[in-house]
């Protein structure tokens, strides 16, 4: 009946390799109607000479008033706490990003955001152990780490300069202030 590899032999083939991935994507729970998800880690390095007016003073205030129990709590205690450290930036030493973004064939973002949630964690909990201040009152040096989960983002540019941690910070403040986007946080 002459099927060889004409027109018809192609097509044929790119619709069943069509229909085995999307069935392949179903089985993992990956739905065609869903987004790329992404998990982003915002770090800023900060001199803190009075730490009432400085950017640990302001994350603060922002996580006391938070109401973390809502999503519209959550998105605002991102959205003020990155508007914090833009408000700072005569105060940075230095950024960094990561990111995790989902792809075609993976949609494991959530280990990678719990996996980032951890590592920082982990810092937290050796670095508080060996600080020492010279004298109470003393400046410090503070580093405010940001980790988000969202439904739909992409990756945060890497740091380079005091230019391109403003633009990460924009960036991160804009995709989080999407509706229904932010999925989880921690400060």
């Amino acid at each position: 009946f002459g099927f060889g590899f004409g027109l018809p032999g192609p097509l044929l083939l790119f619709a069943l390799g069509g229909l085995a991935l999307t069935s392949f994507r179903s089985s993992r729970g990956v739905e065609a109607s869903d987004s790329a998800g992404a998990a982003l880690c915002l770090q800023v390095a900060c001199y803190c000479d009075n730490r009432s007016e400085s950017l640990y003073s302001r994350l603060g205030s922002v996580a006391r008033g938070a109401n973390t129990q809502t999503a519209a709590g959550l998105q605002n205690l991102v959205s003020d706490s990155c508007l914090a450290m833009l408000r700072s930036s005569k105060d940075w030493l230095a950024g960094r990003t990561a990111s995790e973004t989902s792809g075609l064939l993976r949609n494991d973002v959530e280990q990678g955001f719990n996996r980032l949630v951890v590592v920082e964690r982990a810092k937290w909990e050796s670095e508080q152990g060996s600080l020492t201040r010279s004298a109470p009152g003393q400046p410090t040096y503070m580093v405010a780490t940001l980790v988000v989960l969202l439904r739909k983002g992409s990756a945060l540019p890497n740091i380079s300069g005091s230019q391109d941690l403003r633009e990460a910070i924009q960036t991160l403040a804009a995709e989080v202030s999407v509706e229904d986007n932010l999925l989880g946080a921690e400060l």
